[in-house]
């Protein structure tokens, strides 16, 4: 992060479940992330498992961890990536082109599209250049500039309360890992709902590892794992770090396939899909010349990727396509 004297407080607020609303957790991950000195504990609601932050940073505090320049260079990928966000732009696009794609191929258009978090406009920018009508809305100063004079995007700096937009003019609304991000995700989900035209679509996608066995059994197992062969990158992409330090606060909430469809229900909104799968570290997928241990790992990843893909495991991320009632 930038120099302390640039850095304010760090304020907190006492969160309860956004699902069931039940304010009656347990201890779930103590220390999970951590602000300038400061530990942030993960808890699971007895009522609904749901699992989040209590305390949680404060809006304040999340609009500052978003605004500053180090999130697209230190936070945003995790782990999974490497370098500046915005340095892979030829890479970015030709993903999200396959993407948008595949979206045709399953929902139709191109139509009109609509970002919440469209950080640097990378998707809606292969998606404008596919013959879409696009725009977004992004928190961070720096990415909804970058998107702006870069591509010329129609992207809204700030909140989406806040941004002016039409009810039901989208076909087609997007919240690519966003609303982990996210104090109230019903609340979004139903401005989202709003915005969609009657039969339009929502493509929803959020990590879900935290709240799995997966992290679970991994943490059982961390005492135990040889650190050498695992190494410190996959470590903390597990959120293993031996200080279980995973990094600034930025995921609030953590989702698993039924806090999520549940949200999804309760804001009017009719599940079509659910496909799950798990990231790919780019120092496994990237990199030439890896060592027997990294391709072991590298083919551990694509082996969970395609049980995950194909429901004989629960996805570690999932992507969920619902759709707005007639």
């Amino acid at each position: 992060m930038n120099a302390a004297v640039n850095n304010p407080p760090v304020f907190t607020r006492h969160a309860w479940c956004a699902v069931c609303g039940s304010d009656d957790p347990v201890e779930y991950q103590r220390r999970m992330y951590a602000l300038r000195g400061r530990s942030f504990d993960l808890v699971r609601c007895r009522v609904c498992s749901f699992v989040y932050l209590d305390p949680s940073p404060d809006g304040a505090t999340l609009e500052e961890l978003y605004g500053d320049p180090d999130y697209f260079t230190e936070g945003y990928s995790l782990g999974v990536e490497t370098g500046s966000y915005f340095e892979r732009r030829a890479e970015l696009l030709a993903r999200y082109d396959t993407e948008v794609a595949s979206l045709e191929r399953e929902l139709g258009g191109p139509a009109a599209l609509f970002e919440l978090g469209s950080a640097g406009g990378f998707f809606i920018e292969a998606a404008r250049r596919r013959g879409w009508r696009v725009c977004g809305v992004e928190l961070s100063p720096e990415a909804a500039r970058f998107s702006i004079e870069e591509f010329g995007l129609d992207v809204f700096e700030g909140q989406l309360s806040q941004a002016p937009l039409t009810a039901g003019s989208f076909d087609l609304c997007v919240a690519d890992n966003v609303l982990e991000h996210t104090a109230a995700p019903l609340e979004v989900l139903g401005d989202l709902r709003r915005l969609l035209r009657p039969g339009g679509h929502l493509l929803v996608i959020v990590p879900t590892y935290v709240n799995s066995v997966f992290f679970r059994a991994a943490r059982g197992l961390g005492p135990w794992l040889p650190r050498r062969l695992v190494g410190a990158r996959l470590l903390r992409l597990l959120k293993l770090a031996p200080d279980h330090d995973g990094g600034a606060p930025y995921h609030i909430l953590e989702f698993d396939r039924a806090s999520l469809l549940r949200l999804l229900a309760r804001a009017g909104l009719e599940v079509l899909s659910v496909r799950g799968s798990v990231p790919r570290p780019a120092h496994l997928f990237k990199a030439v010349n890896l060592s027997p241990v990294e391709l072991l790992q590298r083919w551990t990843f694509l082996a969970l990727d395609g049980l995950m893909r194909l429901g004989l495991l629960p996805g570690a991320r999932l992507r969920v396509v619902a759709r707005k009632p007639d």
